[in-house]
């Protein structure tokens, strides 16, 4: 296995794509280990992990894995087959303290170890039933709700009933969110299902609309001071200059997750996980 992983990066290696502004080479590469197979775990879900590690999310199995150095592979969830199980997970992200999860049927954040024991559970009230969510640099959660169309802020272990930012004070905001990001000076990205970037200040004051020119776009990744969207072929832009544009390699397509750290991608496919630098010029 390890002599197959160096001849891929090798080949990868040459895997350099040059565009007018930026560069992007595939830097490493993660095929799934065998234990996923066997455990029937498709993760639609990706996160960086701690010391090197991944977090994946299956949201039809209910379960974490986590792989990688750390704890080598690691389990949670799946519909009681362990010691805790998720009724319905959309987010994973990592804090100070350990791991959380987001259920939403159960309103509740859920926080594990790093080897994935389960610590304890925080009840969300109000119900919100989020759906999506982002973690900033100092641990703080921030959660979007389409029921309340709002974007509430978890810290010390609570949940903040006045939102963060009332999305309802917006008419041209729809009520169908794709993804919610947000970048290293912890200012938010909305895309919502008709291909526009809404931008928001880490206070919450709105900041401007971008309309993306990507066909079918599902993912949008904060790079520096860029937002970019990419759909799951790989296509990719800057939504503030579209002269700056992205294109992930084929192999590690259709993408099934991507998820940023600094100047570094990883993506998600649907049998490895491709680690990608970016170079803005």
């Amino acid at each position: 296995m390890i002599r197959l992983h160096n001849y891929i990066i090798s080949i990868l290696a040459y895997s350099c794509i040059v565009f007018s502004q930026v560069t992007l080479s595939i830097s490493d590469y993660y095929p799934f280990p065998s234990e996923l197979s066997d455990l029937n775990v498709n993760p639609d879900l990706l996160e960086w992990g701690v010391a090197g590690s991944f977090l994946l999310l299956d949201q039809k199995e209910n379960q974490l894995v986590s792989i990688g150095s750390l704890n080598g592979f690691q389990t949670v969830g799946g519909f009681g087959l362990n010691s805790y199980s998720f009724t319905e997970p959309v987010w994973v992200g990592v804090e100070p303290n350990g791991i959380s999860v987001l259920d939403r049927l159960e309103n509740k954040i859920i926080l594990l170890d790093y080897s994935l024991n389960y610590m304890t559970a925080i009840s969300l009230e109000p119900r919100i039933f989020p759906e999506l969510a982002v973690i900033d640099k100092y641990g703080l959660i921030y959660i979007y709700s389409s029921q309340y169309h709002s974007i509430f802020k978890f810290e010390s272990k609570r949940l903040r009933k006045v939102p963060h930012i009332d999305l309802n004070r917006f008419s041209d905001i729809d009520y169908c969110i794709n993804k919610l990001a947000i970048n290293q000076d912890g200012d938010f990205g909305l895309l919502d299902c008709d291909n526009i970037v809404y931008l928001f200040s880490k206070n919450g004051a709105y900041k401007g609309s971008f309309i993306s020119e990507i066909n079918k776009p599902i993912f949008l990744v904060p790079i520096r001071e860029h937002w970019f969207v990419f759909n799951d072929k790989g296509d990719g832009e800057s939504v503030s200059d579209k002269s700056i544009i992205l294109q992930i390699p084929a192999i590690s397509t259709p993408i099934v997750d991507i998820k940023n750290m600094n100047r570094s991608l990883a993506i998600l496919s649907k049998d490895h996980i491709s680690i990608l630098n970016v170079k803005l010029k």
